[in-house]
């Protein structure tokens, strides 16, 4: 699959999964020990917000809103789930050079470095909310992967900065999914 078919397919699969959120669950823990799940829907919200800013050029949030954690989700979590990932494909179906420089919220970089890193970013964050609102959390073997790829070089860089945990030691055979979120410091379910 390509970047963008993944990207597609890791926002529809996080739109399902806040459709089956129920309202008591938004105060729940998360494998995110600072965010409970409103705060960390809104900043995988944020951050899905701030790439496609990017590349549509409209007003979108910053870094520090995107670290933030504010309540952007107010009382339509679902809602604002599919407004912000429609705005994301619409402007990254646009894209039609991945090595163009966009600049983004965390540095200028090759539009296919950006795609690559926030699709990484909802395919975590969606196993975080799955796993903190009791759903499936296993994903598809090639999202997996593919968000592995990009985590394999990401993650060592950013661990420095205590945006992830150290990796979790795995014993025996992992699905990748397991893998991918042994390596961004999360223990596997």
């Amino acid at each position: 699959m390509d970047l963008y078919s993944n990207l597609v397919e890791a926002e529809q699969r996080l739109v399902a999964l806040v459709s089956s959120i129920e309202a008591d669950s938004y105060s729940s823990p998360t494998p995110c020990d600072r965010w409970d799940v409103r705060a960390l829907l809104s900043h995988a919200l944020a951050s899905i917000d701030a790439f496609a800013a990017a590349v549509d050029g409209a007003p979108g949030p910053d870094m520090a809103q995107v670290f933030s954690g504010a309540d952007i989700v107010g009382d339509d979590p679902l809602g604002a789930t599919q407004r912000i990932t429609r705005r994301s494909q619409a402007a990254w179906s646009t894209v039609r050079d991945l090595n163009a420089e966009l600049s983004t919220f965390i540095g200028v970089m090759p539009a296919g470095q950006a795609l690559a890193i926030i699709t990484f970013s909802t395919v975590v964050h969606g196993w975080d909310l799955a796993v903190a609102t009791g759903q499936a959390g296993e994903l598809p073997e090639h999202l997996a992967e593919a968000a592995q790829q990009v985590a394999a070089e990401l993650v060592p860089v950013l661990r420095p900065r205590g945006l992830f945990a150290h990796d979790v030691d795995l014993a025996g055979e992992a699905t990748p999914t397991q893998r991918l979120v042994a390596l961004t410091g999360r223990k596997p379910r």
